[in-house]
């Protein structure tokens, strides 16, 4: 063999054997299909993993939607939050307690009288008579009608009160001033604006009419009348903002409570009437 022969030999060889061993080194680092598979399902594991949300994790979105923005006002309340029952005359808890311990006379109904004055008929001469109030804060008569208001207008202000009580309506429908309830209005509100123009800081509070019973229509049948009068009053108040204390609740409650003239009441019924009269403030938002 000559020596050239030999050199190609050497040659071919060693070309085959850089052949063989790059075939060896691509099978050795190109994965198997099995290997390839088992890659794929560790990859898909993984994407569940981080798609599945932890205890600690929230499992509903983050982000406030547009329909229901999440306000950051601390003035506004958390609608997840329990509230307090709203009350439809716009009374604060405190309020309502109030009037709920008037009510269960829990507490004393006479020391809620303060910077005052009852102006009124002879049945409001009972809240002095019976001792229940001072005499010189009820400036009423036998016979008083509205029109007395004027007459004790010196005495009212001497006392410059807070809370002017007007408890007329007995005499004001049977004396024959006002033949129908829209006259008798017309001149309450008159003598309220009066007293509003006087008094600018005080609070004028009107008392629904006490009916009259038998046999006190014996003496006036236009006492019949008491009903609609005071109704026409109420109204009234009620349009122009004035503070109207409806007692027709507790007259029919204590009918028993009038006196055997079917005009007066007895003393037991002053403190349900007082109460009346204070909650009415209250409701007012004028009580302090």
């Amino acid at each position: 063999m000559s020596d050239k022969t030999l050199k190609y030999l050497i040659a071919a060889g060693g070309i085959l054997l850089a052949v063989l061993l790059i075939v060896i080194l691509v099978l050795a680092l190109t994965p198997s299909e099995e290997e390839r598979a088992i890659e794929k399902g560790i990859a898909y594991l993984e994407s569940l993993e981080a798609k599945t949300p932890t205890l600690t994790e929230p499992t509903t979105p983050t982000q406030p939607s547009a329909s229901a923005p999440i306000s950051t006002d601390p003035s506004v309340s958390d609608p997840t939050e329990p509230t307090e029952p709203s009350d439809p005359n716009g009374l604060s808890a405190e309020q309502r307690k109030l009037i709920e311990q008037i009510r269960n006379e829990e507490v004393d109904i006479w020391s809620m009288f303060h910077d005052y004055v009852i102006l009124g008929d002879s049945r409001a001469v009972g809240f002095w008579y019976f001792d229940f109030l001072p005499e010189e804060n009820c400036l009423t008569g036998g016979g008083d009608t509205i029109r007395n208001v004027e007459m004790n207008m010196d005495g009212i202000l001497a006392l410059d009160p807070k809370y002017i009580f007007l408890c007329y309506g007995l005499n004001d429908v049977s004396i024959g001033y006002w033949d129908n309830p829209e006259e008798y209005v017309a001149e309450m509100m008159q003598v309220i604006a009066d007293l509003n123009e006087r008094l600018p800081e005080a609070t004028v509070i009107v008392s629904s009419i006490l009916p009259a019973r038998d046999p006190a229509f014996e003496l006036s049948s236009k006492w019949y009348n008491i009903p609609d009068f005071s109704a026409a009053v109420g109204e009234a108040c009620r349009e122009a903002g004035v503070i109207f204390v409806d007692n027709d609740a507790i007259c029919e409650q204590y009918a028993d409570w009038w006196q055997p003239d079917g005009i007066h009441v007895r003393p037991e019924f002053y403190p349900y009437w007082a109460q009346n009269l204070i909650v009415g403030i209250i409701e007012g938002g004028a009580y302090e």
